[in-house]
């Protein structure tokens, strides 16, 4: 019985002494979790600072991207992930590079010329070709000029059109043509009716002062003359009506007009 009582004893007085030391184990380990919070939160800030800091571009959804370009809402997004504010988000560009951007499309307008894009000095860059597309450039004008013409402003490409980014004669419908004649609506024209007008690449006919006439006649020196009448003598026509329809007994013989 007193060995009983005894262990019973020291068993009580060893629980007591456990108390003080329990309750520190428990503060450490409290100590511990907080700790570990800190340092999770800290591993996260930090994480977040060295990402902005080795994102010097764009940022968008957790992503850092090289080039941030505006495509609009309906426009395409090549090689990139579209934001829904219109933005083109990518990280290599296979166009043409200006402030950040990257655009399908160069074009020369020259300084006076009109840029529906961006414009940087003579230069117009596009996320999409308003006019005529080749081989990775855009043209304002596209003309068909065969196999044998010649493209005075632009390019001639395997196509047999003429790609130009400016017209220094008359345009017309996106094609950029040498030579604008009024042939009436019953004119011969080896070109583009439109409105009375032929628009053509090549004069077919006779070149006088810069402009092709389908017909001309020698009057001479003192003949009348209903088109344009040169100093040899010779009358530029463009409407066969203008050289028999003056209403006068006049019967011109068709020897006299060359075609």
């Amino acid at each position: 019985m007193l060995f009983l009582y005894v262990r019973a004893v020291l068993a009580n007085s060893s629980a007591v002494s456990n108390v003080p030391r329990a309750r520190r184990l428990g503060r450490a380990s409290i100590a511990l979790s907080v700790t570990g919070i800190v340092i999770s939160i800290t591993a996260v800030v930090v994480a977040v600072c060295l990402f902005a800091i080795s994102c010097s571009h764009y940022e968008y959804d957790g992503t850092c991207y090289k080039f941030k370009t505006y495509v609009g809402i309906s426009g395409s997004c090549y090689a990139g992930v579209k934001s829904s504010s219109g933005y083109c988000y990518s990280k290599h560009c296979s166009g043409y590079v200006y402030r950040g951007s990257c655009y399908k499309y160069k074009k020369y307008v020259g300084y006076s010329g009109t840029c529906s894009g961006v414009r940087s000095g003579s230069y117009c860059y596009f996320t999409s070709c308003p006019g005529y597309a080749y081989d990775g450039k855009c043209y304002e004008y596209k003309t068909y000029v065969g196999r044998w013409g010649s493209c005075t402003d632009g390019l001639k490409l395997d196509d047999n059109y003429c790609y130009s980014a400016y017209c220094t004669y008359y345009p017309h419908a996106g094609s950029c043509y040498k030579y604008k004649e009024y042939v009436g609506s019953s004119g011969t024209c080896n070109g583009v009716r439109s409105s009375g007008y032929c628009y053509s690449i090549s004069c077919s006919g006779h070149m006088y002062g810069g402009t092709c006439y389908l017909y001309r006649m020698y009057v001479g020196s003192y003949g009348d003359c209903s088109g344009v009448k040169a100093s040899d003598g010779y009358c530029y026509y463009n409407d066969v009506a203008d050289i028999y329809g003056d209403g006068t007994d006049t019967d011109y013989s068709s020897d006299y007009v060359e075609y």
